[in-house]
């Protein structure tokens, strides 16, 4: 199956530092392909595959149960 991209509106966000830190956290979880976050933009992109995860994984990953908040804006 190909992969499937969601765009994420990120809250919290304050540094180079955070988007890093989201991006590392999002890596790690299984089915994910690639994470590109912008702390200035408030955004992120994560490419997955659709097979092993799915967007509400994504949203339930343990970066987000914190400081961060994330919502899905498109797919």
């Amino acid at each position: 199956m190909p992969e499937t991209k969601v765009v994420l509106k990120i809250q919290g966000m304050s540094c180079d530092g955070c988007s890093q830190s989201i991006e590392h956290s999002l890596k790690r979880q299984r089915g994910v392909k690639g994470v590109k976050v912008n702390w200035r933009t408030g955004t992120g992109e994560v490419v997955f595959d659709p097979e092993e995860t799915k967007v509400e994984d994504i949203l339930e990953n343990r970066i987000f149960q914190g400081h961060y908040k994330a919502q899905a804006t498109s797919g």
